[in-house]
């Protein structure tokens, strides 16, 4: 693989593959038929998971009828990843770096992953493997708008008071680089509406899963995870979350 650089709060999910797996939740039945609505992608198309994680969104890829491979940088992801696709379709590389050849996908996938690119140099890499005319579909699963006195909003708060700068929290995630890319058509908005249903220890794992909670000094992180339990201790199970997949489709220029 090409020499990269990933962004400083990466490594936090180096050792956090299992609360990944456990917290982080799945995407909805819809999200793959919605997308593709909005592309002219068919299915059964050969598409790329770009830092693919433990394979969240490789699953409703495949769900969806469609022809995967992933990329990964971190081993303990792509270690989850093998068990989902055959070893030659679990590759080590990073969207600045992607071991494929050129013009081999229709579309290239991003889920949770944008904001960690290098933008410019991501967009190089994903218009070289991109097939003209195919789509760039860069996706995050968030909360849906906080009710103030929530427990989702509790745990906001304290998330808040320790999260370093990072990259997914700033306005555009990172799509200002694409917005800027003359070779990549203006982008089309897809939300869409699901609910992440989980227990105490299912949303605790989720918030453990978070790159600068994986990167905590161990005292300081059980800590916040205790302070989470007690929001938690007293509403009702399961705990439901409105959520959105909040999706973002653009093709690249013939």
């Amino acid at each position: 693989m090409a020499d990269h650089q990933l962004h400083p709060l990466v490594p936090g999910f180096a050792s956090v593959a299992d609360d990944y797996e456990r917290g982080r939740p799945e995407y909805p039945a819809d999200y793959v038929p919605a997308v593709l609505e909005h592309t002219g992608i068919p299915g059964g198309s050969a598409v790329l998971d770009l830092a693919a994680g433990t394979g969240k969104l490789t699953r409703a890829l495949l769900a969806g009828g469609l022809d995967v491979v992933a990329v990964e940088p971190l081993p303990g992801m792509r270690a989850r990843l093998a068990a989902q696709l055959p070893a030659d379709r679990v590759l080590d590389g990073s969207a600045e770096a992607i071991p494929l050849p050129g013009a081999s996908v229709d579309a290239v996938f991003c889920g949770d992953a944008f904001h960690w690119f290098n933008g410019p140099a991501a967009l190089d890499e994903i218009a070289r493997v991109l097939r003209p005319g195919g789509a760039l579909i860069a996706s995050w699963l968030i909360p849906a708008p906080l009710h103030p006195d929530g427990w989702q909003a509790a745990v906001a708060d304290l998330l808040t008071a320790v999260r370093p700068e990072h990259p997914g929290f700033t306005p555009d995630r990172g799509l200002a680089a694409l917005d800027a890319d003359a070779r990549f058509t203006s982008r089309s908005a897809v939300p869409i509406p699901f609910e992440h249903t989980t227990d105490v220890d299912g949303f605790c794992a989720y918030v453990a899963s978070f790159s600068f909670v994986g990167g905590m000094e161990h005292g300081r992180r059980a800590q916040l995870l205790d302070a989470i339990r007690a929001v938690l201790a007293d509403e009702p199970l399961p705990l439901r979350a409105p959520s959105i997949v909040d999706a973002w489709v653009t093709t690249l220029r013939a």
